[in-house]
């Protein structure tokens, strides 16, 4: 994995959510440890990824399909998390965004892509 390229893939999507990025991390699943971010939250990061860890058991226990590549939570204030989904690396990208400063549409068809794709190369490289 390259953590230089992943620091890069962070910045590309703070650009690209021109100012709506309020914190981001990138981290072991499992673990909790962060390798990359910005405006990191370490107790957020552990949080989501207990929830995370939960709602797969949940799900599965309920019958439901699996999380594929995100899930997303409205949250109160017009704030959304965003949190990615990269079961076969072993790793989960969260975000807080502002939901004033970005629409849906592009956070969900243009910026979570862009991110998928970076974390990807960067992972590979």
């Amino acid at each position: 994995m390259n953590v230089k390229k992943l620091k890069e893939a962070v910045n590309v999507l703070n650009e690209s959510l021109d100012g709506a990025l309020i914190s981001s991390d990138i981290w072991s699943s499992g673990t909790g440890t962060a390798i990359a971010g910005y405006n990191q939250n370490p107790q957020a990061t552990a949080l989501f990824d207990k929830v995370t860890d939960y709602m797969h058991k949940a799900l599965k226990g309920a019958g439901f399909p699996g999380i594929k590549d995100f899930y997303l939570l409205e949250m109160e204030n017009d704030m959304m998390v965003v949190v990615l989904q990269f079961k076969e690396q072993g790793y989960q990208w969260g975000m807080l965004v502002d939901g004033k400063k970005v629409n849906l549409g592009m956070l969900l068809n243009i910026s979570v892509p862009a991110a998928r794709k970076a974390f990807l190369e960067a992972y590979n490289d």
